[in-house]
C-alpha cells in the first residue's frame, strides 16, 4: 500500500496524507484521526526514500575516518554512530585510507548521495581535502573532530593537544629527568600542535633550543624501536611521545636492553589508548578525551542541522594520566 491508496481510503488528498506523515502543515484533528486509523489498519510504514523526497532530508550522516583499525578512531566512530542512531539518523561509515585519492573518492560519493551532514574524524583531513573536493561539499554541513578548515560550512571540535604535551613534558621534568626528547610520528595538524606544546613548555622550563631534541620516526611499534636506540645512544633520560603505540615500541626495546623504566628512562604517550594500559609497565599518557570529543562533535552537528543560530567551535582540554613509566 502506498500514499495514494491511503488517501483514497481516507477520502482525502495526497497532500493531506503527506502533512500527517511528515507532521508539517495544518490538518484538522478530525481528519488527522481518520488518516491515522487507516495507517494503523494497514500497518503502513512510509518509504525512507519517499519521506526524504518530501522533506528534503534522508536523515543520513556520514562519519569519515582514515583507518578504523586505530583504537582512537574506532572509539570515537563507535560513540558517534551510537549517538547519531539514537537521534534517528542512518549512519554511513567511510574508511578512506591516508591518501588523497581515496579521500576524494569517498567525499565525492557523499556529495552525490546528498547526505545531511558529514563528520571528518581527525586533523589529517586538513591535508587530505583539496579545494576541488571541498567545493563539491560546500552545501553540506561538516563538523571536524579535532581538525579545522576555514570554510563557512565547516565547524570544529578541537582537542587542545598542545596543552596535553605541556603537561607531559613538565611532568617528566618534575620527576627529575633533564634531557628530554620529543618524538613526532605523524604528519598531521594535530601532531604539529602536540610538538608545539612540547617546545613551548621546554622553553618555559629554561631550555634555549629544544628543537634539537625533536626526532621523527614512523608511527607504530617499529618506529618506536628505531628511535629508542638513537635516544639511548644520545644519552636521553626522558621522552615525550605523540602516540601511545610508538611509545610502547620504544619501551619494549629499552626493557630488552636492560634500561630501567622510569629510573633510567621516563616516557609518556598520548591518546590514553588500550596500548597504554596493557603494556608492562603501564604507560603514563595524555588523555585527549575521545569520548568527550565524540559527544561534542555529534552535539555540534545536531545544532548545525537544526539551524541553531548561535554556533561556536568547541575545545576539549586533555589531562595527564600518570601510571608507571614516569
Amino acid at each position: 500500500m502506498n500514499i495514494y491508496d491511503i488517501a483514497r481510503e481516507a477520502g482525502v488528498s495526497i497532500t493531506t496524507v503527506s502533512r500527517v506523515l511528515n507532521n508539517k502543515g495544518y490538518v484538522s484533528e478530525k481528519t488527522r484521526e481518520k488518516i491515522q486509523k487507516v495507517l494503523e489498519k494497514h500497518e503502513y510504514q512510509p518509504s525512507a526514500i519517499a519521506r526524504g523526497l518530501a522533506t528534503g532530508s534522508m536523515k543520513t550522516v556520514a562519519i569519515v575516518a582514515v583507518d578504523l583499525r586505530v583504537p582512537h578512531y574506532a572509539l570515537t566512530t563507535f560513540i558517534m554512530e551510537q549517538q547519531l542512531s539514537e537521534l534517528g539518523y542512518m549512519v554511513l561509515v567511510c574508511n578512506t585510507g591516508e591518501e588523497e585519492e581515496g579521500c576524494k573518492k569517498y567525499l565525492e560519493m557523499l556529495s552525490k548521495r546528498k547526505v545531511d551532514g558529514i563528520i571528518l574524524t581527525g586533523s589529517i583531513f586538513n591535508r587530505l581535502c583539496d579545494e576541488e573536493t571541498l567545493n563539491l561539499l560546500s552545501d553540506i554541513p561538516i563538523v571536524m573532530a579535532n581538525g579545522k578548515l576555514d570554510r563557512p560550512n565547516i565547524h570544529s571540535v578541537l582537542v587542545d593537544e598542545a596543552h596535553g604535551m605541556e603537561l607531559a613534558a613538565r611532568h617528566v621534568y618534575e620527576r627529575g629527568h633533564r634531557k628530554i626528547a620529543y618524538i613526532i610520528d605523524k604528519y598531521t595538524n594535530a601532531a604539529d600542535r602536540k610538538m608545539e606544546g612540547y617546545l613551548r613548555e621546554m622553553k618555559r622550563l629554561g631550555y634555549e633550543n629544544p628543537e634539537k631534541d625533536v626526532y621523527r620516526t614512523p608511527y607504530g611499534l617499529e618506529g618506536g624501536e628505531a628511535v629508542a636506540k638513537l635516544l639511548l645512544e644520545k644519552g636521553y633520560d626522558g621522552a615525550v611521545f605523540g602516540e601511545d603505540l610508538t611509545a610502547v615500541g620504544a619501551m619494549n626495546w629499552w626493557t630488552r636492553k636492560g634500561v630501567r623504566i622510569p629510573e633510567d628512562m621516563a616516557l609518556t604517550g598520548c591518546n590514553n589508548s588500550e596500548y597504554s594500559y596493557i603494556c608492562n609497565p603501564k604507560l603514563t599518557t595524555v588523555n585527549n578525551k575521545g569520548e568527550v570529543l565524540s559527544e561534542l562533535t555529534v552535539q555540534l552537528l545536531r545544532d548545525v542541522l537544526s539551524q541553531k543560530k548561535e554556533l561556536a567551535n568547541l575545545i576539549v582540554v586533555p589531562e595527564l594520566v600518570v601510571r608507571e613509566t614516569t
